[in-house]
């Protein structure tokens, strides 16, 4: 093997190594350590004697509690919500009817709250005493029960709405009041929140709604889930995000204007819209170390209100469904996945166009195959272009090995002396390059949309491609291979086939080194490819198939152009004043 062929595999592998670095840049959704913002009222603090002394509470009550611990169920058609009196109300389970997922071996539908751990919208503040408050003690049930079953259960139509409202009492009158609106045809709930009866026991100017836990993983995939979760937070028309990493603890906090804080998973968040009463607000994360490199993060959000207002909030908490979320109109799809900034309009053009083409075909792997059709067909001309570029060049392949024994041994001058033989010829050496580079943005853009947006989730096509947005695993071997992992999947497969079908009809060069690569960057591609979403590797072969047939029936045959004879006169001329000299 000669030194170009081995430089050659060293090219090939730092690209292999190269490529999770590459993601990271153009999808940069990763786990990085907070730092200090660059404003006197945002500080982000990573110690954990800071976290730990911010978040230490006692639960001190202000009255004795008066009832007992009910719970109420309220049914829509979106989700089905078991909120219970303490606090004021506080959520025991909030289950989406639309998402399932799979738990302990069975399918089940999601619920938004993992377990006990979760401490949902109880009202926190610092007493004139230095203590830090909850109430977190049962709240009577202010509103009749009308239309409720014996249950306690409301069940709501589309444009139903219900209203409870939760007080707590002491014999000097109300103390507190939480107040909620659920729509029958909507995830956000309408929440008020009033302390004003408490005003003389707080020390500070605010109190906190809170949200501490997080969110569960829903995907079966803990790290694909735990990649994607963080919280958020929105002020001064920019949205703040805080992630972490095993075995760490971080906080963020905010004093000012703050439009709304948020937890997601990859694929649901939950949310607090301030309504313009948000004043400042609190984010902290830990990173539970799992067994083996997983790791669970947790994340809490506190929004800060004023003390001496009745405050109108609402509560969003649901699936990242682009449309929904940007329909609220607050800038909450900031927090959703749609990759780098260059990117970004690339990935939400593309949902756009399946969320269009979905409506016509209810199956997005249809939709995906006639999405690769048009874009072919979009492509053609320049791919056409580009196919006549490579083949011309290939036919100058005799005269370009001929300036190379000539000029061998003056790279400047053989430089000079190929760009003169391709100008000669009407031949761009660049050609080739076009359609691949205008392909790049749109294979990455779509690596981003199956894997992270909602509407791809589950989505089956046919046989075993049950989830468009997973790989299409056929079997999971007992071990795992280096780069490859231990997932046998059948469309990567299929697609380095077409690929080396697809190279084999566009190379014509009988140059041993062309010959090698044709067959080593299919292999690259089938490594780094394997862990890809399948509705991606199903695009990338239906786009190579595509391309098979074009490059078989669509494309006209090379023809270099003739030298003119402007450019031979010039060149005669020169040779012989040349010789003169």
């Amino acid at each position: 093997m000669d030194k170009k062929s081995i430089l050659g595999f060293v090219f090939v592998f730092l690209i292999i190594l190269a490529m999770p670095y590459y993601f990271k840049m153009v999808n940069p959704d990763q786990p990085t350590e907070p730092t200090t913002v660059n404003s006197q009222q945002t500080t982000i603090l990573k110690t954990d004697s800071s976290l730990q002394k911010t978040t230490a509470h006692s639960h001190t009550s202000i009255v004795k509690p008066q009832v007992k611990e009910i719970l109420y169920t309220v049914d829509t058609e979106l989700y089905k919500i078991t909120l219970s009196n303490r606090g004021g109300g506080t959520l025991s389970s909030f289950v989406l009817k639309n998402y399932k997922m799979i738990k302990n071996g069975d399918t089940t539908l999601v619920d938004l709250i993992k377990n006990s751990e979760v401490k949902s919208l109880f009202i926190r503040y610092i007493s004139v005493d230095g203590d830090s408050v909850e109430l977190n003690q049962p709240f009577l049930l202010e509103t009749p029960l009308i239309g409720a079953s014996s249950k306690n259960l409301w069940e709501l139509g589309h444009s139903d709405s219900l209203s409870l409202s939760f007080i707590l009492k002491s014999t000097s009158g109300t103390l507190a009041k939480k107040s909620f609106i659920f729509h029958g045809g909507e995830y956000t709930i309408d929440l008020t929140t009033d302390i004003t009866g408490l005003q003389q026991n707080i020390a500070s100017q605010f109190y906190e709604l809170s949200w501490e836990g997080g969110l569960p993983y829903t995907e079966a995939l803990i790290k694909d889930d735990s990649y994607y979760s963080k919280a958020y937070a929105f002020n001064a028309g920019d949205a703040v995000d805080l992630d972490v990493k095993s075995g760490k603890k971080y906080l963020s906090s905010f004093t000012g204007n703050t439009g709304w804080t948020a937890i997601r998973n990859k694929y649901f968040t939950t949310a607090f819209l301030a309504n313009g009463n948000g004043i400042g607000y609190r984010l902290t994360a830990e990173g539970i170390p799992l067994e083996g490199k997983d790791f669970q993060k947790v994340f809490n959000m506190y929004l800060s209100l004023p003390v001496n207002n009745i405050n109108h909030t609402s509560l969003f908490i649901g699936p990242l469904d682009y449309q929904t979320v940007k329909g609220l109109g607050v800038d909450l799809e900031e927090i959703m996945s749609f990759g780098a900034s260059i990117i970004r309009p690339i990935s939400k053009g593309i949902l756009w166009v399946f969320i269009w083409m979905h409506t016509l075909t209810p199956n997005y792997g249809w939709v995906l195959i006639v999405f690769s059709i048009l874009l072919k067909v979009v492509l053609t001309p320049l791919t056409n272009k580009s196919t006549q570029s490579m083949k011309e060049m290939q036919k100058l392949g005799p005269k370009t090995e001929a300036l190379k024994e000539k000029y061998g041994n003056d790279q400047q001058k053989l430089n000079a002396e190929t760009m003169k033989l391709y100008k000669e010829h009407g031949v761009n050496p660049m050609g080739g390059c076009l359609p691949i580079l205008l392909q790049m943005p749109v294979l990455w853009a779509l690596f981003i949309v199956f894997r992270s947006t909602i509407e791809l989730r589950q989505a089956a096509f046919i046989g075993w491609i049950t989830d468009l947005s997973a790989p299409d695993t056929i079997f999971t071997l007992p071990f795992t291979i280096p780069i490859y992992g231990n997932q046998v999947n059948v469309l990567p497969i299929l697609m380095v086939l077409s690929q080396i079908v697809q190279q084999k009809m566009s190379t014509v060069s009988s140059n041993q080194q062309q010959k090698m690569m044709m067959y080593l960057m299919p292999a690259v591609f089938f490594f780094m490819f394997n862990q890809f979403p399948s509705g991606l590797n199903l695009y990338y072969t239906l786009f190579n198939i595509l391309s098979i047939i074009q490059q078989k029936w669509l494309t006209p045959d090379a023809k270099p152009r003739k030298p003119k004879q402007r450019t031979i006169d010039a060149i005669r001329q020169f040779q012989m004043k040349s010789k003169k000299r």
